[in-house]
């Protein structure tokens, strides 16, 4: 088969055969042996190629930006089961990494699901935002409003601008408040589900990479107080954790402290729930 290379909504596409390590991004999809030669799994295969492409593209971008590890295609082998999955934590695992890894200097880019930081930074940081604020739109969620066609969004893409900008910002001009009830009643329920666990400490897990969800230094942002806070949880030293070398490493068992805790905590607070709503 003959390579060629197109773009498709910003990500690079190549066209052609896959080796044993990485999947490229392809609209049709036909490596029958990624499902170890069964031939029943051929429409499988190209029914999870679009999921694999939004994975790739999307929640799990890597910094070659058109290539996706194999190591999630065995989450699509059962597309109800897929739904169940604790996708959400893994995608802030991911960009908690990245983020920590771009802080080095001679880290010239970064991965992970960057939109959420970009839209984090409209919403809080009003220095960076288009000068006219979107209106909130009823039953969407709330990033969903920058989306819109004639948004008037930020041209310059300078680095050294957007430094200085975060350089001379004011105190005022960072937005520590909670989401109004207003803002809150607007959002669909999907936006909503699990909302007593957003204050939760627990561990994000993405195969080897362990980050804390540490709401508790940003309390304000939840209509709390917020004291001097703790400094951040990294137990166990496993920040520097990676896949290199690593071929017969059991992870369950590696990381089974990180799970343990973290399914504690989860049932704590579900039986809080329970309390509060009964």
């Amino acid at each position: 088969m003959a390579s060629s290379s197109s773009s498709s909504s910003g990500i690079h596409i190549k066209f052609g055969p896959i080796d044993g390590d990485v999947l490229w991004l392809q609209p049709k999809h036909v490596s029958e042996h990624v499902w170890n030669g069964e031939p029943d799994r051929m429409l499988h295969i190209r029914r999870a190629v679009p999921i694999y492409r939004f994975i790739g593209g999307v929640l799990f971008v890597d910094k070659s930006s058109s290539k996706v590890s194999l190591r999630y295609l065995q989450f699509l082998r059962d597309f109800e089961q897929c739904s169940t999955y604790a996708w959400g934590p893994a995608v802030l695992a991911y960009l908690y990494r990245e983020m920590c890894s771009a802080t080095d200097y001679k880290i010239k880019s970064i991965g992970g699901m960057c939109i959420l930081i970009q839209m984090w930074a409209w919403e809080r940081c009003t220095t960076l935002a288009s000068k006219r604020t979107p209106p909130i739109m009823e039953n969407k969620p709330l990033g969903h409003r920058w989306l819109r066609r004639g948004n008037q969004h930020i041209g310059n893409d300078d680095l050294i601008v957007f430094r200085r900008k975060l350089d001379i910002m004011k105190r005022h001009e960072f937005l520590w408040e909670p989401y109004t009830a207003t803002v809150m009643s607007m959002l669909p329920p999907i936006c909503l589900v699990g909302s007593m666990a957003w204050c939760a400490v627990v561990p994000l897990i993405c195969f080897h990479v362990v980050e804390w969800h540490q709401p508790d230094r940003v309390l304000r942002q939840f209509g709390m107080q917020q004291p001097i806070p703790e400094s951040p949880s990294q137990p166990w030293n496993v920040h520097e954790l990676t896949l290199k070398g690593k071929m017969d490493e059991n992870w369950f068992q590696l990381l089974a402290p990180f799970i343990c805790y973290g399914l504690g905590l989860w049932v704590r607070v579900y039986e809080l729930r329970y309390k509060v709503m009964s």
